[in-house]
């Protein structure tokens, strides 16, 4: 049998940390945890990550990487900004839900990094990555759409972060999906208020 390339074996990993976090939380998640969760020797952790600190970093690009992914992906709706910035929220949030576990495990990741002076930097750039994408985001809308805004785009790209932040989080306590799909359609009513379409081009 072929050995298994040791990138396949860092993702699988990496889903199952995410998995084993958000079922037993980050201080439970051992690395013999994972790696049962995985399906492998726990000897095998140490030849794909040098430390935890390691795969934490990891979990946290791996999130950002699919948000940005999700994002800043803006298909045409025919020059239409409310149609582009309601049907890109909703591309975002369904990414989002469709990963519940992801999700739980990044917050619990957050809180306990900030407590950690090891990787008390990853927090504040695991945020920032969001806002900046939010900006991308905010960059599309305006190349697809010809649109402004009504606020400076940093300051639009950080409600953006916040707001779908805040959705999702409440979102993981109740998993209405019908509350949280009512708030969403309010925020990108809000948004969408926002942009000013005397602007385009």
């Amino acid at each position: 049998m072929a050995p298994v390339p040791v990138d396949q074996r860092r993702q699988a990993l990496v889903e199952a940390a995410f998995r084993t976090i958000a079922r037993l939380g980050i201080r439970r998640a051992t690395t013999r945890a994972i790696c049962t969760e995985a399906g492998m020797q726990q000897g095998v952790f140490h030849y794909c990550f040098r430390s935890k600190q390691e795969l934490y970093r990891e979990l946290i690009r791996v999130m950002v990487v699919d948000m940005v992914d999700a994002a800043v992906t803006v298909p045409d709706f025919d020059h239409d900004p409310e149609q582009c910035i309601r049907r890109s929220l909703s591309r975002v949030w369904q990414h989002a839900t469709a990963y519940p576990d992801r999700q739980l495990a990044a917050y619990e990741l957050t809180t306990y990094m900030l407590r950690d002076k090891d990787l008390s930097d990853l927090p504040a750039w695991q945020y920032r990555q969001y806002v900046e994408q939010g900006e991308r985001l905010a960059q599309a809308i305006e190349a697809a759409t010809g649109t402004g805004w009504a606020v400076p785009r940093p300051v639009l790209a950080r409600m953006l972060s916040s707001g779908m932040d805040g959705l999702v989080l409440s979102w993981l306590t109740d998993r209405d999906n019908e509350a949280a799909e009512a708030a969403l359609d309010a925020f990108s009513t809000a948004v969408v208020a926002l942009s000013t379409p005397a602007t385009r081009k």
